[in-house]
């Protein structure tokens, strides 16, 4: 299969990847939320995950690109090292835990933490950096385990950046870092196929203009608008992860 699309389909798709990657734009991460589940309704699985982390790569570039002297590169040098470490513990994990209680803890975390954030908006308190190095290890493992890292990132980010600009500049890169594993993961298990990357060809034009729509909404939000949008998008990962877990 070389053109993975016909018509109706590809405008179906260029439409969902287009959307979600309008709130990519607004908070660098969640758009797999999105795309997953509602590409999964065209296409399988091992098509839909390899094009979805490829469209996840090009975006979080794009912005770690455009705004990278924005990102705090201090808590980059303590989140990093561990999130490797917790990819590759997660990848021991992937075959030992329960996949269906994990997938409901995790699921029931988001959408518990995701409601309290809506509540408290900006109220929320601000942590120490003493607690980089565990999101970056909870991340690293949970975005092997469920193809969902970014959340540990930004629920710790979020509690520690004022400057809403380097909240999503910084979170972009830990998301580019995440993405990038995963990508080199479906490349050496032989999943990067030719019609995958004809695919990503055919939708990153959207996933772009949608990412520039994101961009231009978060210019003109507050770090208030934006941390609930954060906690919007956290909170309904909980329920897609409590959903798959009782699926």
């Amino acid at each position: 299969m070389i053109i993975p699309f016909d018509l109706h389909t590809f405008i179906a798709a260029a439409a969902i990847v287009a959307a979600a990657y309008v709130i990519f734009g607004i908070s660098a991460f969640g758009a797999a939320l999105f795309t997953v589940p509602a590409l999964a309704f065209f296409w399988p699985l091992d098509f839909v995950l390899p094009l979805c982390v490829l469209l996840d790569v090009a975006a979080a570039l794009s912005i770690g690109v455009r705004f990278s002297r924005e990102a705090d590169k201090s808590e980059l040098k303590w989140m990093v090292p561990t999130s490797l470490v917790g990819a590759v513990a997660g990848v021991t994990l992937l075959v030992n835990m329960p996949r269906q209680v994990t997938f409901a803890a995790f699921g029931l975390f988001l959408l518990a933490y995701g409601a309290y954030s809506l509540r408290e908006g900006s109220e929320l308190r601000m942590v120490g950096r003493g607690w980089a190095p565990v999101a970056g290890l909870v991340g690293g493992a949970f975005g092997t385990l469920f193809g969902i890292g970014a959340p540990p990132y930004a629920i710790y980010l979020s509690r520690r950046m004022q400057d809403k600009l380097a909240l999503r500049a910084t979170l972009s890169n830990m998301v580019l870092f995440s993405v990038s594993i995963r990508a080199l993961v479906f490349t050496a298990s032989g999943l990067m196929l030719a019609d995958r990357l004809v695919g990503f060809a055919l939708l990153v034009p959207f996933a772009l203009a949608g990412l520039w729509v994101g961009t231009r909404i978060h210019g003109r939000i507050s770090r208030d608008a934006l941390l609930r949008v954060v906690a919007a998008v956290l909170l309904l990962m909980g329920v897609s992860l409590l959903a798959r877990a009782l699926l």
